[in-house]
């Protein structure tokens, strides 16, 4: 399904018109910056799927009649990963499509498989993970680490290029909490940043929290100050766990370290 983007549109409303997730959207249409979206664009709707009780990934694998280690690579999942109510799943390309080469999924599936390798049907889980050259540049400058971060900082850095916010290294694991209470717009995986959860703020703050390997929270799931949203995984391109914490105020990229923070 193909969405031509009309004046006034945002990636949030459209999420929402078609039921899924944004960063699933962002994910099939290979879109880093949602600011610089234009008028007339064309975006792909990705095929997506809800979990329900009693789904399992190989359910739900064989009720589309697709291969379940291909659910787990686009998903960013891992062999041993647990479904949730709630949960929004990104579905490979059916037969019916493949032959449609510029498919959103398509693209997303390929890009996938770069960070995520079949391995030419050697089990994901027996694959040990490979760092890769973090793409991404940063920038050191001083950040005050006594503030409240979502998680304990070792490192911060800025993050340069069309994603505005920082990248904040700490241990394997740690728990992510939220800096200010709202409500949980979406959660799920996104390419090149693991699992990530958006929350707005009563104030309209957004806050993204990317990341992470466990998610703990579901959308529409209202949060305080201080609450765990899930732990922290590695990042899948250069090993190391780290958060990364961006923040926007209407769609414009705010400094993470000034965003509002608490109740």
């Amino acid at each position: 399904m193909i969405h031509i983007l009309q004046k006034g549109e945002t990636l949030y409303g459209i999420s929402r018109k078609y039921n899924i997730s944004t960063e699933a959207l962002m994910a099939a249409n290979k879109i880093a910056d949602p600011s610089k979206l234009r008028e007339g664009q064309r975006l792909s709707i990705p095929k997506t799927y809800t979990v329900k009780k009693g789904d399992t990934l190989f359910g739900i694998a064989r009720e589309f009649n697709v291969d379940v280690e291909r659910i787990i690579t686009i998903n960013n999942l891992k062999k041993d990963s647990s479904i949730r109510i709630g949960d929004m799943l990104l579905l490979p390309v059916d037969s019916s499509v493949q032959n449609h080469s510029e498919s959103g999924l398509k693209i997303a599936e390929k890009n996938n498989r770069t960070q995520s390798p079949d391995f030419a049907g050697v089990p994901l889980s027996s694959v040990p993970p490979k760092p890769l050259e973090d793409p991404r540049t940063y920038t050191n400058q001083k950040v005050d680490k006594k503030i409240v971060w979502p998680v304990s900082a070792l490192d911060i850095s800025y993050l340069n290029g069309k994603l505005y916010g920082v990248s904040i290294t700490s241990r394997l694991g740690e728990k992510v909490k939220t800096i200010s209470s709202g409500a949980v717009l979406s959660i799920g995986p996104y390419r090149g940043f693991g699992q990530v959860v958006f929350l707005q703020a009563k104030s309209g703050y957004i806050y993204v929290y990317g990341g992470l390997d466990k998610i703990s929270v579901k959308p529409g799931d209202t949060l305080n100050f201080g609450d765990e949203i899930g732990n922290l995984g590695s990042d899948s391109l250069s090993g190391k766990p780290k958060l990364y914490f961006m923040v926007y105020n209407k769609d414009v990229p705010v400094d993470p370290a000034k965003a509002p923070r608490g109740y």
